[in-house]
């Protein structure tokens, strides 16, 4: 048997299900690991996989087991083993049914690039040397990083007749510097390997590293305006996804609950969910259920337009899913396969502003713009946060003035969705987001 048929793989897990309803998710993937340690390209993996997941369902009892596979007895062993699983599971009263198929039709522009997939490992190390080379300037020292490729072909069935496939191309990479005690990071996602420069990216570093080192201990406690750079500010924004979120709603932890229509944040911020966004590292033309994606409002002009759901959650809420159910992870997908589909965003999209970034700064009295946090998350629920600042300019009448660290910008993120002054221009692609420079009001700086 062709394990990389996975429809055939799919085929025969249904076939040997005695269950009332089943679902099976087969992924093949490849995976790309380049290690940077100490300024120097260390290691480089490659790594494939078959993997199966199986979902079964008994008189409302659901059993889910997973394995990689090599033959045909893995995957009895796999049915088998989610058959067992379900027998001894309590039933579950919220659960419904599995999804129906529904039409799936259109074309998504690069998901899945070519080049990346078959790009010799030569060339990625040129890539990653040019990082390395403009970065480690004017006593910058990278230190660790890593870049990784993903290629993925996964199918998704169930008994009542769902059947998709969707092949794609995913980028990561994580670079960190030091100078002296100042540390600089950079992120970069995207489906093409192509679409990142590296050059760019290793001056980024360098000038991150160069700030953090010139950065002086924050002392005193100011409330003022915050600029936060997007690869900061993805963190902060889930917020709006976590309180969006189907699953959220319904076991009454959103703080959104019964607010649709209602204003949530500033009218300058409008929120999609973009299951088809072009070049998006989640979009497909369905999500991992097999249940058609599309393009969504979640805030529009400050207003809460929709709720994101998977199958199971729109279910218990009565309403369709809206094709957000996933598995697999924006960094990689080497266990999309171990774990049933839960409720997520695919591609949040937030709208850019009008203003440079230039402007943003300029307009300010007293502020501070923060290139990197400890940890950028608020507390999902309250949206209380308190984040050490690693990384950040003071700014005084419309410049920029002292670097300063070793600081906490405090503060309520839903309340700060409400203060937004200014919203940046330019878009920056982190994880699944799509997001520009945010300006907010009201926030404190905190000196540690």
């Amino acid at each position: 048997m062709n394990l990389i048929n996975l429809y055939e793989i799919c085929e025969l897990a249904l076939k040997r299900s005695k269950a009332d309803q089943t679902e099976v998710f087969c992924i093949n993937g490849k995976m790309r690991n380049v290690y940077i340690d100490n300024g120097e390209i260390k290691i480089i993996t490659n790594n494939s996989w078959v993997g199966l997941g199986v979902k079964t369902v008994l008189s409302g009892k659901i059993g889910y087991f997973s394995s990689t596979i090599r033959d045909s007895r893995d995957i009895e062993k796999v049915v088998n083993d989610s058959l067992n699983i379900a027998r001894v599971s309590p039933k579950d009263p919220k659960f419904k049914s599995l999804p129906e198929p529904k039409v799936i039709s259109g074309n998504i522009e690069k998901v899945y690039d070519e080049e990346t997939a078959n790009i010799e490992d030569d060339e990625i190390v040129s890539k990653v040397s040019d990082l390395i080379n403009e970065a480690e300037q004017n006593d910058v020292k990278v230190m660790t990083g890593l870049l990784r490729l993903n290629e993925f072909h996964f199918v998704i069935m169930n008994s009542l007749g769902v059947n998709f496939s969707h092949k794609g191309t995913t980028v990561y990479l994580h670079v960190t510097a030091k100078k002296e005690l100042g540390e600089g990071v950079i992120k970069r996602f995207s489906t093409s390997i192509n679409d990142i420069d590296f050059s760019e990216a290793g001056k980024e570093l360098r000038e991150k590293t160069k700030i953090s080192s010139e950065s002086k201990a924050f002392s005193g406690k100011e409330e003022l305006e915050a600029i936060i750079h997007p690869q900061e500010l993805t963190g902060l924004m889930r917020v709006i996804t976590t309180a969006a979120n189907g699953e959220y709603i319904n076991r009454r932890m959103s703080p959104w609950i019964g607010k649709l229509g209602e204003e949530v944040a500033s009218q300058s911020l409008t929120v999609v969910d973009d299951g088809r966004l072009k070049g998006g590292l989640r979009s497909a033309l369905a999500d991992d259920e097999g249940v058609p994606t599309s393009r969504k409002f979640i805030i529009e002009r400050g207003l809460l337009k929709s709720y994101l759901f998977d199958s199971y959650n729109a279910n218990i809420s009565g309403v369709e899913s809206t094709g957000n159910g996933f598995r697999r992870g924006v960094t990689s997908v080497e266990d999309a396969h171990t774990r049933i589909a839960n409720c997520g965003s695919s591609n949040i999209v937030i709208e850019a502003g009008e203003k440079s970034l230039d402007s943003l700064i300029s307009e300010i009295e007293k502020g501070v713009i923060i290139y990197k946090f400890a940890y950028p998350q608020a507390d999902p629920i309250t949206g209380n946060f308190g984040l050490e600042v690693r990384n950040a300019i003071l700014i005084e009448n419309g410049s920029l003035s002292k670097p300063i660290k070793h600081a906490l910008l405090t503060g309520n993120m839903y309340e700060a969705l409400k203060n937004i002054t200014g919203i940046g221009s330019k878009q920056y692609n982190y994880e699944n987001y799509l997001i520009p420079y945010i300006r907010f009001s009201g926030l404190q700086l905190v000196g540690m």
